[in-house]
């Protein structure tokens, strides 16, 4: 793959795409980017969009716009006056590369693909800074004008790498508050770190709740009493069970805690408080209740949320198959929980065993949840081997989807 010749076309037919904007009197362009950049493991990584703005039309187009952090529409260049997709911007030799770049990145191993990905992503930023220079004494853009990669997944920390640490601050200084909060909580006991991040749960700003809910997820034991505390108040309960499931601490407190939350009224709480039941392993508990808790808590650690927890849990059908023995009548509501195509769990070379047993599995659910999970190119050599293996003898399974799910499986693993 030539990196160089793509940052350069990159570089070039975007300077294009601006000089042409500009000779319209558009007026000041205090930013452009790139961005909309689509990526999925082993298939695509899509050349991004570019975008540019000036501060009138911000001001025509969000007049109500709020705060200007890195997140705001002021730095989202989806919500520009002005984009253009690479079929719009690129040129002949930039579309020969981007299948240059589909065929480098899918050549072989997933390792191969995140190696790609991450130079492409350096690669990008590296042209938004080519760019920003083309145009820094441009008399049509803004002292202060930048252009970077705007990325969902990487945030302004990817940004960052397109402009100096003076300009970066000038435009994101809420970035430089937050970094500075960081280090002086980091310096601070745990519980009072625990204290301030579940203080922070419902906050969108600087330190939110979601960068909040990881803390919280990857120090539950020391946060442990506080989360307690605070579901029991009501506020947010919902992500507070999600966090006590997903931190792995099967303490009784938050065993109760979690148990007092499946008897809530709202939807969002009982089925998060289940769900982070079967997380910690109360199955026994979760299979006297209701069937809509038994369910939701029994079929929680199949589903790909519970890979954001704090320790890995292992692939175990026990829950479903003694829910199925239990509740037959729930097979076709189990079926719609855990259908092909919802989010499922990503498996490791530990879970190989498990999910070959489910596919030998009485429950078509099971069966085709394993075939599922099992077309993962992760698992190495060996659990690769061992997946086409076990899939090779359902290829004529009685159920026709499953049939159809294994072929998908056998494809991608033989990849």
């Amino acid at each position: 793959m030539d990196w160089k010749t793509l940052e350069t076309h990159l570089t070039v037919t975007a300077c294009a795409t601006l000089d042409k904007l500009l000779a319209s009197n558009v007026g000041t362009l205090y930013a452009a980017a790139f961005f909309g950049s689509y990526r999925e493991d082993e298939r695509v990584i899509d050349l991004p969009s570019l975008a540019a703005n000036t501060l009138a039309a911000l001001d025509e187009d969000h007049p109500k716009r709020g705060d200007e952090g890195f997140w705001s529409v002021k730095w989202s260049p989806v919500d520009w006056r002005w984009t253009w997709e690479p079929s719009d911007y690129g040129d002949e030799t930039l579309h020969a590369l981007d299948a240059s770049l589909q065929a480098y990145a899918n050549r072989g191993t997933p390792e191969q693909w995140d190696a790609a990905e991450t130079r492409f992503m350096a690669t990008v930023a590296r042209a938004a800074a080519a760019v920003r220079k083309h145009f820094a004494k441009h008399p049509q853009v803004d002292k202060h004008f930048v252009v970077f990669f705007h990325d969902d997944a990487h945030g302004p920390a990817l940004a960052k790498t397109s402009m100096s640490d003076s300009l970066f601050l000038r435009h994101f200084p809420e970035q430089d508050e937050t970094e500075q909060t960081r280090r002086r909580l980091a310096g601070l006991p745990e519980s009072e770190q625990a204290a301030y991040y579940v203080n922070r749960l419902d906050k969108y700003d600087g330190i939110d709740g979601e960068t909040a809910s990881d803390w919280l997820v990857a120090h539950g034991k020391s946060a442990l009493p506080l989360l307690v505390e605070h579901m029991a108040k009501g506020k947010d309960a919902w992500k507070t069970a999600m966090i006590l499931g997903l931190a792995g601490v099967a303490d009784p407190t938050a065993i109760a805690a979690l148990r007092k939350g499946t008897t809530a009224k709202g939807e969002s709480t009982w089925g998060w408080s289940a769900r982070a039941l079967g997380y910690l392993g109360d199955v026994e508990w979760l299979l006297t209740q209701p069937t809509k808790i038994a369910m939701a808590g029994c079929c929680a650690n199949l589903s790909a949320f519970r890979d954001r927890g704090a320790l890995p849990l292992t692939l175990d059908y026990g829950p479903v198959e003694r829910l199925l023995a239990q509740w037959p009548e729930l097979a076709a509501d189990v079926e719609e929980l855990l259908k092909p195509g919802s989010s499922f769990c990503t498996i490791r070379v530990g879970d190989v065993p498990e999910a070959i047993r489910g596919l030998q599995s009485s429950h078509v659910v099971i069966r085709r949840h394993a075939a599922c999970v099992l077309n993962e190119r992760r698992l190495g050599k060996q659990g690769v081997a061992k997946a086409i293996a076990a899939l090779k003898t359902c290829e004529d399974d009685s159920d026709e989807k499953m049939r159809y799910l294994v072929g998908l499986a056998l494809d991608g693993l033989r990849a």
